[in-house]
């Protein structure tokens, strides 16, 4: 992982948690009978320096030791994928279940297949304490720290797996360098891995669009987040600060199932091939296809390819 030699810089947020959806945290237990899932909401995570970290937690019922996979997202453990609110997504109503947070796993998939799910708010956003730094070795070692925690709970046979689109994905490169002796597997769902190359600039060309709006949907949080706009700004070209948000293959020897498609080249093609290529790892797989990233994830006959895996 990267030494930082830079400033990070910070800004207030755009959104406050409650103006998105978001609710404080308050530890729930419940049992949900028609899936026999016990859901355990806003179950709290402590990290190496005593910061707390909120998850969602979906097991099963009868509280019997299952491999746990583990969704890292800064969109909100609250918010669902309903396909009806993204209708260009391609994903069919009903291929989620009101469980599914945006870009993770189903639970009503997972948890009747042997699994358990956690979808965690990742560090400075929504109620998760501290402060946010996207695609960052700190935020890498949030998530290993948060393996290990999934890896040593009584619920939990102690070989975690990692899966999601998008950053959901590319969480799982920066936090595979590091090798957290409870990972098992990850599933990288179309997720760049050069956030200069393949996202602030394309070819060297300036994003105008897509990059100077995305981390606002990241940025739900009660405190200070990491200011990308102004350290894009600040540098302007390739240099630590953008080697810092871009993953070490050599690093890389969990097994891998590599999903990429020829659909998002302007995000996540380029990098998800390059992960693929260059990753050590000794068992890596890759599906490529030519569809759209969320519809193909929740297709049913892909989900089961992925417990085969």
């Amino acid at each position: 992982m990267t030494t930082k030699n830079f400033q990070y810089r910070y800004r207030k947020p755009r959104n406050a948690p409650e103006e998105r959806g978001g609710k404080p945290p308050v530890y729930r237990r419940i049992l949900e009978n028609e899936h026999a899932m016990i859901i355990e909401r806003d179950v709290a995570i402590r990290m190496r320096d005593g910061i707390t970290l909120y998850a969602d937690v979906f097991r099963p019922a009868d509280e019997h030791p299952v491999p746990p996979i583990i969704a890292w997202t800064p969109y909100g453990k609250h918010v669902p994928f309903d396909p009806r609110r993204f209708l260009n997504a391609g994903v069919k109503v009903g291929d989620t279940s009101e469980y599914t947070a945006f870009e993770a796993p189903d639970p009503v998939f997972w948890v009747p297949s042997g699994y358990s799910v956690i979808v965690i708010d990742i560090r400075g956003t929504w109620y998760s304490e501290g402060v946010a730094h996207y695609l960052a070795p700190e935020e890498a070692q949030d998530f290993y720290d948060a393996i290990e925690w999934a890896g040593t709970q009584p619920w939990s046979t102690g070989k975690v797996g990692l899966s999601g689109v998008s950053y959901l994905a590319q969480m799982q490169w920066r936090v595979a360098e590091l090798n957290p002796p409870h990972l098992a597997a990850i599933n990288p769902w179309e997720g760049w891995t050069d956030t200069y190359r393949e996202t602030a600039t394309h070819g060297g060309i300036p994003d105008t669009h897509f990059w100077p709006t995305l981390w606002n949907r990241w940025g739900a949080a009660r405190g200070q987040i990491e200011d990308l706009e102004a350290e894009t700004k600040e540098h302007p070209l390739y240099d630590d600060f953008w080697r810092s948000k871009a993953a070490d293959f050599s690093k890389i020897k969990t097994p891998a199932f590599v999903v990429a498609s020829w659909t998002d080249q302007g995000l996540h093609t380029r990098g998800t091939f390059e992960g693929f290529k260059h990753i050590a790892s000794k068992q890596k797989y890759l599906l490529a296809h030519g569809q759209k990233k969320w519809a193909h994830y929740y297709v049913a006959e892909n989900m089961r390819r992925l417990r085969d895996f």
